[in-house]
């Protein structure tokens, strides 16, 4: 818990000064952000679907395991990027709010530009919405494979017999290896590799908050 206070605090200040110039961007329409960010709002409020709290979890490790902690951008995560390209390896760092962001405004030009515009909107929108809400908003929109945009197409078109870990997991897994319309073996072994990695971190973090229950159990 204490671990988690001090992390939140690291990411206020990071943040602070994004913070700031985003605000002043929305006040001026820099870059049109007052537009792309009432479409983002738009977006989360004509969302009606609401989903198991094992999926949220599963999107959390999947994609944005500091998501509690960062308030839309995950600035330790960046600078883990940046090393990562000096070293010549690629590693991405965006966050549930960026990833929301960029499904709803449709820009994905590889430039620092766009990816300034996305950082500043990501934080006016953890602003505005819960995490609950981007990521229930951005499940209902994201790209899962062909003709699947959303969990709910990804479900018609499954059919799934049974909704547990093995699928959610699978569901997320989806996100970073979208389902192409004709599966192949080197898809299928990632896209398996990816959600025992995916499961595998929800057991893990269950079993540590298990252990962390019982403990504070025993010293009351």
């Amino acid at each position: 818990m204490a671990k988690r206070t001090v992390l939140r605090l690291v990411y206020l200040l990071l943040s602070l000064p994004m913070i700031a110039v985003a605000i002043l961007c929305y006040l001026f329409n820099f870059g049109n952000v007052r537009l792309y960010y009432k479409q983002c709002i738009n977006a989360a409020r004509k969302n009606n679907k609401t989903y198991s709290q094992e999926l949220i979890q599963c999107l959390y490790f999947g994609e944005d395991k500091r998501g509690q902690s960062h308030l839309g951008v995950d600035y330790i995560g960046v600078f883990r990027a940046i090393l990562s390209i000096v070293k010549g390896q690629l590693q991405g760092a965006s966050t549930i709010e960026q990833q929301f962001v960029r499904t709803v405004i449709g820009r994905y030009e590889r430039t620092l530009t766009r990816k300034l515009l996305e950082q500043l909107l990501s934080h006016l929108v953890c602003l505005r919405l819960t995490k609950l809400q981007i990521a229930e908003s951005y499940l209902s929109i994201a790209f899962f494979g062909t003709h699947m945009q959303g969990v709910t197409s990804l479900c018609d078109r499954l059919a799934p017999k049974s909704y547990d870990l093995s699928f959610y997991a699978g569901v997320v897994a989806r996100l970073k290896y979208p389902q192409p319309k004709r599966e192949s073996q080197v898809w299928a072994a990632k896209h398996l590799n990816r959600t025992e990695w995916i499961m595998r971190q929800y057991n893990s973090a269950n079993k540590a908050f298990k252990t962390d229950s019982q403990r504070s159990a025993f010293s009351v």
